[in-house]
């Protein structure tokens, strides 16, 4: 035990004695856990802009001008059966007018004497699919039904807003493994350089007879204790990022989204880091003892 009390206090020593070196690292690491740490909870969180965007996508549906409301019903219940449709809204003639006297303040049916306009609705496609809505095959299928005079919706945006998401989406694991392997990198060459200026303790302890094992481990304590701090930094600022960005999407805007972090990143940003330091000391101080 006390063996082992001893290994563990030479590590937090070394860091004290080498403040500047430990602190590099510390900060380095703090950097790198940081923005993955950013990339995960964005990883986690661009859904819900998704939906909110999705939530926009319309699909208009004017059908022809003999379809009665009751008609026009019938044909709803066959387009909510579609894969990708959330919701049917109907907009009956009387509706309709309505809302044109709101837009353009004259009442229609005093200007032609009758109402010309046709029955509608308006579809609200899915949120929470986890793949592409594609809008193309549903105003297809609804071309098709009898009744339907014209169909409208906004199809080149609906395509950028999906091809967009899916494409950042699916670059953020290569950026967080780009920076993962900057940090590795970066810390290696730290806890290397922290080493290397002590090489000639090293050195003395190995012809005295300490094992290598015992030379290695205040080392691996050292960086476990970095990775310690690192994390323990990293977390509060990544909650106090994801805090301020609510509090702007909150007061700045009406998306009413908030935006949400998951604990358990924490955890595996630690694992990440203690890895990353615990095999960047062993790699270190074994090229030493060769």
């Amino acid at each position: 035990m006390d063996k082992i009390h001893y290994l563990i206090s030479e590590g937090f020593k070394n860091i004290w004695r080498h403040k500047m070196t430990a602190f590099t690292a510390v900060f380095s690491l703090f950097l790198a856990l940081f923005f993955v740490g950013l990339m995960a909870t964005a990883g986690e969180n661009t859904h819900k802009i998704l939906q909110y965007l999705r939530a926009k996508y319309k699909i208009e549906v004017f059908f022809d001008q003999d379809v009665a409301n009751e008609k026009a019903l019938g044909l709803i219940h066959q387009i909510k059966k579609i894969n990708g449709v959330r919701t049917v809204t109907l907009i009956e003639k009387e509706d309709a007018m309505r809302i044109f006297k709101d837009q353009f303040g004259e009442d229609i049916l005093e200007i032609l004497g009758y109402n010309p306009l046709p029955v509608s609705a308006v579809i609200n496609l899915v949120r929470a699919s986890k793949f592409p809505v594609k809008a193309d095959p549903i105003v297809n299928k609804i071309k098709t039904m009898k009744g339907v005079a014209e169909v409208r919706y906004q199809g080149s945006l609906i395509r950028k807003i999906e091809r967009t998401y899916y494409r950042i989406l699916g670059k953020l694991p290569v950026i967080a493994g780009i920076v993962v392997l900057v940090a590795v990198l970066v810390i290696y060459n730290t806890v290397k350089l922290s080493v290397y200026s002590r090489r000639q303790l090293i050195l003395t302890l190995e012809m005295i007879g300490a094992t290598r094992t015992f030379i290695k481990m205040p080392f691996i304590f050292e960086g476990f204790f970095i990775a310690i701090l690192s994390s323990s930094i990293a977390f509060p600022a990544l909650v106090g990022t994801i805090e301020t960005g609510n509090y702007i999407l909150a007061n700045f805007t009406s998306w009413g989204i908030r935006l949400s972090f998951d604990p358990v990143i924490w955890i595996w940003l630690f694992v990440l880091s203690a890895t990353i330091t615990i095999l960047g000391s062993y790699r270190a101080i074994a090229g030493i003892l060769k």
